[in-house]
């Protein structure tokens, strides 16, 4: 009966098949590796040929005049001089008008049993009371110590012709608050240095949300710290509604700066230097300008290109010389 070598080595047959199947994966091996080696080199070379087509073939995007400034919200408390109407006589209280009104001395503000209240001097009138009266004051508002809440004015009572409710002597009928007078703002501010300049220079610029108008106010005092400026302005206006509230909101406009707008990629930092690839004829040639990102697509220039300029978009990607445009 015939068995295996017991020798331990393998047939001459089977040394020949282990012999062609490491041939077969070296070959499958090299062959994966040089495909590979060509499409690393076709990647490339194409990845080349763009660079230089881009360099020579850029993107390029005209200047267009463009303005910015600085907008920041600002709320405050107001400050006015005010004088409580105290009730002379005991009666049933009626008033002309509830609401908040110029009037002259010796117009009729309130009547107490239809015996008519005057006012004693030139003022605006309101018939409404906050609780702050006599203790909102400027020391107080400055400083912020003991600051008292802020809460819109409400009515005494009564109605415009009629009323049921009856008052006694000394109990308060609404407040004066004698004209002419300037409007004051106590608020406080993110500060920038557009903003410092204006504060020091004794304005901001303001505008209401109510009719979209820009309008200057000039700077009484102020207080920098720490990323804050705290103001006390004088309000370019003093309509008799804003007696309804102490409290005052408005957007301050700062900074303002005119321009060109180009895409912010089109401008790189270089050796300390804002630069831009500006396109004369079919050459791009590096030029240096001054301004700003003024949001997240676009850069100011403030200085260096005029007005319609050519230049490359992503400048990143382009190199001075020659230029294909299409």
């Amino acid at each position: 009966m015939l068995g295996a070598p017991s020798n331990g080595v393998p047939p001459t047959g089977a040394r020949k098949i282990a012999v062609s199947d490491v041939a077969a994966v070296l070959k499958k091996t090299v062959y994966i590796l040089v495909v590979v080696l060509l499409a690393l080199l076709v990647g490339q070379g194409y990845v080349l040929w763009l660079a230089r087509y881009t360099a020579v073939h850029p993107e390029v995007v005209q200047a267009t005049a463009m303005g910015y400034v600085e907008e920041m919200p600002m709320d405050g408390a107001l400050i006015w001089d005010e004088a409580v109407v105290l009730a002379p006589r005991e009666g049933v209280l009626t008033y002309p008008s509830l609401a908040p009104r110029r009037v002259a001395k010796g117009d009729v503000i309130a009547a107490l049993d239809g015996v008519p209240v005057r006012a004693a001097y030139e003022a605006y009138f309101t018939p409404k009371l906050d609780g702050a009266e006599g203790i909102w004051v400027y020391a107080k508002i400055w400083a912020e110590h003991d600051r008292p809440p802020v809460r819109d004015s409400a009515p005494i009572g009564g109605g415009a012709g009629s009323s049921s409710l009856r008052v006694p002597v000394g109990a308060p009928l609404g407040k004066l608050v004698p004209q002419p007078q300037d409007l004051r703002l106590i608020a406080y501010l993110d500060s920038t240095a557009s903003l410092l300049r204006d504060v020091k220079g004794g304005y901001v610029e303001i505008r209401t949300r109510d009719d979209g108008k820009v309008r200057r106010a000039e700077v009484r005092a102020f207080d920098p710290s720490e990323g804050k400026i705290k103001v006390y302005v004088t309000l370019p206006f003093f309509p008799p509604s804003m007696l309804n509230s102490r409290e005052f909101s408005c957007v301050v406009m700062s900074g303002e700066k005119q321009g060109v707008a180009i895409p912010n990629s089109a401008v790189i930092l270089r050796d300390g230097r804002l630069l831009t690839l500006m396109v004369q004829g079919n050459t791009a040639k590096l030029t240096e300008v001054e301004g700003f990102p003024a949001d997240e697509e676009y850069f100011l220039a403030t200085k260096g290109l005029p007005l319609g300029s050519m230049v490359v978009r992503y400048a990143a990607y382009a190199e001075e010389g020659a230029v294909i445009l299409w």
